[in-house]
């Protein structure tokens, strides 16, 4: 391969050393990948998603074949994985994806991948502020982009009309979920943090909680049970799973989406067949059930997190998550906005305990003064003798 060297100024100082895991699909490397592993990726314009769920696995540095920010349009994983210290080596070139995977390698300051004397790949080590540069420039290429986003949009609607418009080939479930307030947590951006904003909400409301995919485990590690889970389950224990009310299988590319899982562990499920989204089947379920209000967490609600998550899920895309959101219209609301505007509203038995310990602290204190004792005796009698007691 041809070496690419480009040195910042600004660069991470520090070398480090660890095991090359390379895999070409990034959930598939996630299984594999542990702490201090150099993550070997081959993705153009990471999305902010991916980068969490690879921060998470704390590895030592990340090494992109291709550009994890290329200026198409300001897609966030870089500056995830950079604000979270991991070195990030960028555009390294399609041979480093040939790399013999578990060598031992160390990354330089100069952005060189290593095994011993032996020089690896190359790229362009990525900094905050060459992140931030890339970003603002990226702004440029929203507008392309969109237009790609809208004609998307404009084949769903051809394709899932039926769906979309009068809610056909949506499943039944157990649930009632009319007049009631809904929570959908999907496996989105920071959606274990924003679940947790919202814990105050939960506890108040206990809306019904539909969890998408793998999110039915941050739900139960964060809050309670989902209620009912849509999507492919392969990725959801099999604590969650059991704890579940209904179960909706959903793959936009029409595969198993767990249902021999299922059946092996002699849990009922429904089945939908469509190409939009598990997060857009799972709003239009409860738009079509009648709730009353439809709280969701880490579901793309602006255009730069739509076109990242188009990028992350080639197949359903968010042109429909976008047009499901149109048709929930004002029961929608996001999660993030909610937990910033929610303000908890204390039980009345928390009040009145409370104004009882000041009445109790305040006689008290009355109590051991000077000049109290008398004062508070002369007033018992006093009520005493209204109330015909003293």
């Amino acid at each position: 391969m041809t070496p690419l060297r480009r040195r910042d100024s600004a660069a991470p100082e520090a070398e480090v050393t660890g095991t090359l895991r390379l895999e070409s699909s990034v959930r598939v490397l996630l299984r594999r990948l542990r702490p201090g592993d150099i993550a070997v990726i081959d993705v153009m314009d990471l999305d902010s998603r991916t980068a969490e769920e690879i921060v998470s696995s704390r590895p030592a540095a990340v090494v992109n074949a291709q550009r994890t920010l290329s200026g198409r349009y300001p897609a966030g994983g870089a500056a995830v994985l950079v604000s979270a210290g991991i070195p990030v080596v960028d555009d390294a070139g399609n041979a480093v994806m040939a790399l013999m995977d578990g060598t031992r390698a160390t990354l330089g300051d100069d952005g060189v991948l290593r095994a011993g004397d032996r020089e690896l790949a190359s790229g362009t080590l990525l900094t905050p502020d060459s992140v931030g540069e890339a970003l603002v420039s990226a702004e440029e290429g929203l507008r392309v982009q969109l237009t790609a986003f809208a004609a998307d949009a404009v084949d769903r609607v051809e394709r899932e009309a039926p769906m979309l418009l009068e809610s056909k080939g949506l499943p039944e479930v157990e649930v009632d979920l009319k007049d009631r307030q809904v929570v959908i947590v999907a496996p989105g951006y920071q959606h274990r943090a924003r679940l947790k904003s919202l814990r105050p909400y939960l506890r108040e409301h206990r809306p019904v909680i539909i969890a998408v995919s793998d999110a039915a485990d941050a739900v139960l590690e964060g809050a309670y049970p989902a209620a009912i889970v849509v999507g492919d389950v392969e990725g959801v224990s099999e604590r969650a799973l059991t704890k579940t009310t209904s179960i909706v299988l959903h793959d936009p590319t029409g595969g198993d989406a767990g249902s021999s899982r299922l059946d092996t562990l002699g849990l009922a499920h429904a089945k939908v067949e469509s190409t939009l989204g598990s997060t857009d089947v799972a709003i239009l379920m409860a738009h079509a059930a009648g709730a009353a209000s439809i709280v969701t967490i880490g579901v793309p609600a602006d255009l730069t997190s739509l076109l990242e998550s188009s990028a992350h899920d080639h197949v359903a895309g968010a042109a429909g998550t976008f047009l499901a959101r149109l048709q929930a219209g004002d029961r929608l609301i996001d999660g993030e906005a909610l937990a910033v505007l929610y303000r908890h509203r204390y039980p009345w038995w928390v009040v009145g305990a409370l104004l009882f310990s000041a009445v109790l602290a305040l006689g008290v204190a009355f109590w051991i003064t000077p000049g109290g004792r008398p004062w508070l005796e002369d007033v018992w009698q006093t009520v005493g003798g209204w109330i015909g007691v003293a």
